[in-house]
């Protein structure tokens, strides 16, 4: 099967109403973090935003951000936003519709040939256990292919089961090193689960996984070695670390970010324990993504869906960002749905078996 990126269409900016909608107003912010007053909040769908008589794509874009423009002359642009981020001066768009009578235009069609509905974007819906996912899976490795030989960037949001399965902590690693992957997200004990095998050969404390929290003494022995060698990089420099998905990370160069969670009680020296300094982390990789792979990961999949733009520009090509959530729950993988991300392709399934499906597919 060849894959072939979906082709984006622009408006037709020719059409009467577009070429009569006013330029979009605009309001300067007063104090850092507090946003004007009907503020226009950005959705999923392309975006554009007329300033000095052109129309401006919004790339990048993301739920419930808003848009501070640049209208210097010749220079017209616009950055998206949190609202916790935005700076006093910065020009916030101003207006609640989205036809383009506030010089604001929602496009639903980017991706859609002409004859289509616009509700089709969404790449799959309905999806449950009874679902069959052998295209899904197709696609999902013809998707790959491509984004490691185009240099796509592939991020990871992965969690605790991955690292429990001597197989699927295999296969994850095989497809870091083989270039498959160029970023990660997880839990602190996510990657501490991973260097316990890598150190002991254990997983909770047993060389055989057979129950949660046999034990964490060999956990918190890796966690505190970690915080002796003063990094996870030096821990794995050391030689102790034998094998995993860290220290392949590590010796590939791919970056891992770790979010803490207020029930951490040792955290790896790398953990982000302030919430909005991981946040800001998780987005520097998640606004140059390509295709996001979210696996039993539920709140950090939701909390990277919400800041990752469903379609992007990479070298002048405007493309969607490809979504899988994958997890054995049905109210997992669709509550991201649920939330607006509508380019997600959702997977009822055992992590497990997903990558190393993945693994064996791209590396057989």
């Amino acid at each position: 099967m060849k894959f072939e990126m979906p082709k984006y269409h622009h408006p037709n900016f020719e059409e009467e109403f577009l070429k009569k909608a006013p330029n979009v107003t605009t309001q300067v912010v007063e104090k850092d973090g507090i946003s004007p007053r009907n503020y226009h909040a950005l959705s999923v769908f392309p975006e554009y935003f007329k300033i000095n008589g052109k129309w401006v794509l919004a790339t990048q874009s993301r739920m419930d951000t808003v848009c501070v423009v640049n209208d210097k002359e010749g220079e017209e642009s616009v950055d998206i936003v949190e609202f916790r981020n935005l700076k006093k001066g910065d020009k916030v768009a101003i207006g609640r519709t989205e036809d383009g009578s506030e010089g604001i235009f929602v496009w639903t069609k980017g991706f859609l040939e002409e004859e289509e509905e616009a509700n089709t974007f969404a790449f799959r819906e309905g999806r449950s256990r009874e679902t069959a996912y052998s295209v899904d899976y197709d696609n999902l490795y013809e998707v790959l292919k491509h984004e490691k030989a185009n240099n796509g960037y592939v991020t990871l949001v992965i969690g605790a089961a991955l690292t429990l399965d001597r197989d699927s902590r295999l296969a994850l690693e095989r497809l870091i090193r083989e270039g498959y992957v160029q970023a990660i997200f997880c839990g602190t004990e996510t990657a501490a689960f991973d260097l316990e095998r890598g150190i002991f050969n254990t997983a909770w404390g047993q060389k055989v996984f057979d129950k949660e929290q046999n034990t964490t003494r060999n956990l918190y022995a890796t966690i505190n070695l970690a915080r002796k060698y003063g990094s996870t990089k030096a821990l794995v420099e050391s030689g102790m670390v034998k094998d995993g998905f860290v220290k392949a990370c590590i010796e590939m160069d791919v970056p891992i970010v770790m979010g803490g969670t207020i029930r951490d009680r040792l955290s790896l020296p790398e953990t982000y324990n302030n919430v909005y300094d991981a946040q800001n982390e998780m987005r520097k990789h998640s606004r140059k993504t390509s295709t996001m792979i979210m696996m039993s990961a539920i709140l950090f999949t939701i909390a990277t869906g919400n800041m990752t733009p469903s379609y992007n520009e990479f070298d002048g090509l405007v493309r969607p960002v490809y979504m899988y959530t994958i997890d054995i729950q049905e109210f997992a993988v669709n509550k991201l749905s649920d939330r607006g991300t509508v380019t997600a392709v959702t997977m009822v399934t055992n992590s497990q078996d997903f990558i190393r499906n993945v693994d064996r597919a791209l590396n057989s």
